[in-house]
């Protein structure tokens, strides 16, 4: 079984964003809901241990959810994977902005979110809707060295190529394939003992 789950239909995403240009308000609530447990994961891996005691994952994840349905308007499509990966670097932009001021005020917008959207951004504790996976996937994820966490969360869930890893690494493309293969492996044992 693959330990992560599939990363959203891109054509599906892609109709969701000209509904959300075209104005249809319910259209927010299901780009929120198709991309809300991998941000939700991308936060969580993202603080670690050290920042956890700092930083609670539901200030960062009202934040940045916040953030994204602001910055939607000026977000370009640029092939495969290019929202998730707008996502998730506001997430860890947000995160590497809160670990320098801990007691940072939650954003607030005006952004044409529905109640529902709202009630599920502004929750205490913010939940996955997968509860079972991805709660499993996190704990999983929380116990291997962190390099091949970081190569595992910007491969799988950035979907970034071995090539652009291995660059914001500063390792060789060989090294980052090795890396990643043996984490991978790992993380599927993990996940079937766990």
């Amino acid at each position: 079984m693959e330990p992560f789950p599939s990363p959203p239909d891109e054509q599906a995403t892609l109709t969701i964003l000209g509904r959300i240009r075209a104005g249809e308000d319910e259209a927010w609530e299901d780009l929120y809901r198709r991309y809300h447990d991998q941000l939700l994961l991308t936060i969580r891996a993202s603080l670690g241990r050290k920042l956890r005691g700092h930083l609670q994952s539901e200030d960062v994840f009202q934040s940045v959810a916040l953030e994204a349905l602001h910055a939607l308007e000026g977000f370009e499509y640029r092939g495969p994977g290019s929202l998730r990966h707008f996502l998730n670097r506001l997430a860890v932009n947000k995160i590497r902005d809160r670990a320098d001021f801990f007691g940072a005020a939650k954003r607030a917008g005006d952004t044409p979110l529905t109640d529902t959207v709202m009630k599920a951004v502004s929750a205490d504790e913010p939940a996955y809707f997968d509860g079972e996976r991805y709660e499993r996937l996190e704990r999983c994820l929380e116990r291997l060295p962190e390099e091949m966490r970081e190569i595992l969360l910007l491969r799988k869930v950035d979907g970034l190529p071995s090539k652009e890893v291995a660059t914001l690494l500063g390792k060789s493309d060989e090294a980052v394939r090795k890396v990643y293969s043996r984490a991978l492996a790992k993380l599927t044992v993990m996940m079937g003992e766990d």
